[in-house]
């Protein structure tokens, strides 16, 4: 049975294709997914905490665990002094940072940038890629973009000190704005300036970084002198930290051990990722089974009179069911095979897509493929294709030897049988669709995978009985356009509905998958666009960065700049609060609810109302509709508070409550609105017109807002959109293979029926028609069955794996959903093709003898 099963594959091997492709695509999808999750481990989380990687030890203060206050910028430097005098020391570095604002090359305005201090020797973490490391003045390394190249230069606009000397510009500032012309001397590679999204970092030596305001120490590293183990070193700083009451709140720990603390904070996130990818790798597997089946059934189906003349000869039902067994392992062990260089090739085209775009915040690197995920592959593909094939090798051992002498016609489908899977149909549907709801509404994404696993499972059961009833339905309506081929097409199609189910169940299952894809990053697209406009709900901010007020001017100036469709302009004052010393701004509501994107926090403030941010009803005791008194000088308003949450710099009253308090108020700030159609190139000249528009007339103003997060998330986006393109070409050429390969079976089964056909008077060419009728008829109907099931099957997904963070906004892609539909047609046309013409060339005679 061994030779004959190998026999068999190779002279059926053009009837496995679809088979085949169905366990590559399975295979591929979970092995590309464990391999990206291992390689973003490697660069991603890697590249966050390579800061660490290679320090020997590190203090600092750990926001998740930590206690009392962090020491100041004073006291972090006295401890860094400390630690320096220990015997086990070779060096310490001091990691310094402040915010500043940048003109960068090619804009006339500023935006806001990082700069950071480089530590000496084996503390340098960054790596850098082109360029030299800066020694002088003025010098700078950045990380990659916005223009930027060795020998750039950059202005940068200092914030004034505070008394604090935090450098930070918010409270009781000493000195003026400065400005200062930077060179850039290096570009370090993209992993170095990852957590820079949003805006532009840069490294300076500790003196310039120190001289510009960084006076803010984010941690202290320690290098170990030769001999002296990182554990040794640690437990040295311990111990003169023991009694230092300024170090108390600090945690010291190894260079791996902070590393592995960071990238503890991160991996929840990504296995999170990791989880939503590994949800649709087991839907692939669940997909590529059902396939599996569907097409192992047809295959024996056509070899009725083969495996029954077996049976004749002697072979026994064992026999008939090892061999199907062996035929199945074979096809599972070489189509794991090239789902496992697939998925890996796979990966390595996700990895370059993410590491080719500008200023990508995925700084992916290569691929990390480990034997793990190779074995898991593997065993998937192999494990899958025999349990899927095991019932139709199961039904191979029921084939009598006297079938051999039977016309090759396949039985109807019993009454019993029918009846029985449209029971089994709906009980799997009730719970199906209850447990999937359930799992969307408390945001449960594996309980809802699972309910959308035994509903789908419910839809194939249902599918002999629901496929042939819509297609009779869509038959009488477009049917007699046809003429007599569109009318035999139609009652072809649902004489036999195992036959029309088995047609149809590849593109549905192609479908789902691929509407599922769309629906669902259309949905994340439009729900974390909403989340963004939620916290920070203005496209475009302008600020004086000098603190001196912006030109009116400005206002109508920004209006003028291509794809800004609204602005307004923004008082503010210095008041007090209670007594407490503050600044507000005054909100046109009118012009307000034209300009942000959203309101959904009610920052908003009506007349009589000042909006507070959430910190004051911990550092000022202000309660949720309690009267504030607000003044300036001897004028005073009485005010209800509402507390809005974070995203605000300070409170906000209406523009008439503080023209009351002070008609003088001037221009602090200028709102502006993007056009809301625009891509990410289009959005970001729209702001860097914007900037140049407003240095122009306010030469110190600081452009800020949402729109450069919304262009970093909206980058993300189309980079999934690249693969689910990539994934939809690949399900429309499994569709075609799927469809043609059964449509082809379907067609030899029916030679006889053909043959009578063509004696009774059909042409050829209308038999060509009638096909191409019937495989369009069967194809539309699945498309559509598709498209329903995988809309509420991407909404789903998005609500139950983003419910929990906030509200999911619904988006249905109507175009690109048509144009599923569509295309699913068109391929279900296309693969009768090749089966039409085969069945049109053989005569009447010989088709009807070989019956």
């Amino acid at each position: 049975m061994l030779s004959l099963s190998l026999a068999q594959l190779r002279t059926q091997a053009h009837r496995l294709v679809a088979t085949v492709l169905a366990i590559v695509i399975a295979v591929g999808f979970v092995v590309a997914t464990l391999v990206l999750n291992d390689t973003s481990k490697n660069t991603v989380l890697g590249a966050l905490s390579s800061q660490y990687l290679h320090t020997d030890a590190v203090v600092a203060y750990d926001w998740q665990t930590s206690t009392g206050e962090m020491p100041d910028a004073d006291a972090m430097a006295g401890i860094g002094g400390k630690i320096e005098q220990l015997p086990g020391v070779a060096g310490v570095a001091l990691d310094r940072s402040a915010y500043l604002n940048a003109r960068l090359p090619g804009s006339q305005g500023y935006r806001y940038a990082q700069v950071q201090s480089l530590g000496d020797g084996e503390l340098r973490w960054q790596k850098l890629k082109a360029g030299t490391w800066p020694d002088g003045p003025n010098q700078v390394v950045a990380a990659p973009g916005r223009n930027l190249e060795v020998g750039s230069t950059v202005d940068l606009q200092l914030q004034p000190t505070d008394d604090d000397g935090s450098g930070s510009g918010q409270g009781d500032t000493k000195g003026d704005t400065k400005t200062v012309t930077a060179t850039v001397t290096g570009i370090t590679d993209r992993s170095s300036g990852i957590t820079s999204i949003g805006s532009q970092q840069f490294w300076a030596t500790m003196q310039q970084a120190t001289a510009w305001g960084a006076q803010e120490i984010d941690a202290i590293r320690v290098e170990a002198a030769p001999g002296v183990g990182s554990d040794q070193l640690t437990l040295q700083i311990r111990d003169i930290l023991r009694d230092d009451r300024a170090a108390q709140s600090l945690t010291v720990r190894t260079g791996e051990e902070q590393s592995e603390s960071i990238a503890n904070e991160l991996t929840s996130d990504n296995a999170e990722l990791a989880t939503v990818l590994l949800v649709f790798g087991a839907i692939a597997v669940f997909v590529c089974a059902l396939v599996i089946a569907n097409t192992f059934a047809v295959l024996l189906a056509q070899r009725v009179r083969e495996l029954a003349l077996l049976r004749a000869i002697g072979a026994g039902g064992k026999q008939l069911r090892r061999g199907v067994l062996v035929e199945s392992f074979v096809i599972g062990v070489v189509a794991s095979l090239l789902g496992v260089v697939a998925g890996i090739g796979l990966a390595a085209g996700v990895s370059a897509i993410g590491s080719s775009y500008e200023n990508s915040p995925v700084p992916l690197a290569g691929v990390t493929v480990n034997l793990m995920p190779v074995l898991i592959g593997m065993a998937v593909g192999i494990v899958v294709t025999m349990v899927a094939a095991f019932t139709p090798a199961r039904k191979a051992t029921k084939v009598a030897p006297l079938a051999a002498l039977r016309p090759m016609d396949m039985a109807p489908i019993t009454t019993r049988g029918g009846l029985f899977r449209r029971i089994s149909g709906v009980l799997l549907a009730v719970p199906g669709i209850a447990i999937a709801w359930y799992g969307g509404k408390e945001s449960e994404l594996l309980l809802a995978t699972v309910g959308g696993m035994i509903t789908f499972l419910a839809v194939l059961l249902l599918a002999r009985w629901l496929v042939p009833l819509a297609v009779a339905l869509v038959g009488r309506v477009v049917g007699p356009l046809g003429q007599v081929p569109g009318k035999l097409a139609a009652l072809n199609a649902t004489r036999n509905p195992q036959r029309t189910a088995a047609t149809a169940t590849a593109l549905i299952i192609g479908v789902t998958l691929t509407t599922t894809m769309v629906v669902g990053a259309a949905t994340t697209r439009a729900s974390a666009s909403a989340a963004i406009d939620d916290s920070y709900p203005t496209d475009v901010i302008v600020t004086d960065s000098a603190q001196e007020g912006l030109p009116s001017v400005l206002i109508s100036t920004l209006a003028g700049v291509p794809n800004v469709t609204t602005t307004m302009g923004v008082p503010g004052s210095t008041v007090k609060i209670n007594g407490e010393e503050s600044y507000v701004l005054g909100i046109d509501p009118a012009r307000a609810s034209k300009v942000l994107r959203s309101d959904a926090a009610g920052r908003v403030p009506a007349n009589g109302t000042i909006t507070l941010p959430t910190w004051y009803e911990d550092g000022s005791g202000v309660k949720e509709g309690a009267p504030v008194k607000v003044s300036v000088g001897r004028r005073t308003v009485t005010l209800k508070a509402h507390l809005a949450g974070g995203g605000m710099d300070s409170p906000w009253i209406s523009s008439t409550d503080l023209a009351k308090l002070d008609a003088t108020a001037g221009l602090q700030q200028v709102w502006a609105r993007l056009a809301d159609d625009l891509d990410n190139d289009e959005r970001g000249e729209a702001l860097d017109a914007a900037s140049n528009a407003a240095a122009d007339v306010a030469p110190d103003s600081v452009l800020s807002g949402s729109a450069d997060e919304r262009a970093s998330f909206d980058q993300l986006i189309d980079i999934l959109l690249l693969i689910v393109l990539g994934l939809l070409a690949v399900a429309v050429v499994i569709a075609i293979i799927g469809v043609g390969n059964t449509m082809a079976l379907s067609v030899l089964e029916r030679r006889r029926e053909s043959g009578v056909l063509r004696a009774l008077g059909l042409t050829r060419a209308q038999l060509r028609w009638m096909l191409l009728w019937e495989a369009m008829l069967i194809a539309g109907v699945a498309a559509a069955i598709g498209v329903v099931l995988g809309s509420v099957y991407g909404v789903l997904a998005v609500k139950a794996a983003l419910g929990s963070s906030g509200g999911v906004h619904i988006a249905v892609p109507v175009v690109q959903v048509v144009a599923i539909l569509v295309v699913a047609t068109v391929a279900g046309a296309l693969a009768s093709v090749l089966p039409s013409r085969r069945a049109a060339r053989i005569s009447p005679v010989a088709a009807i003898a070989s019956a």
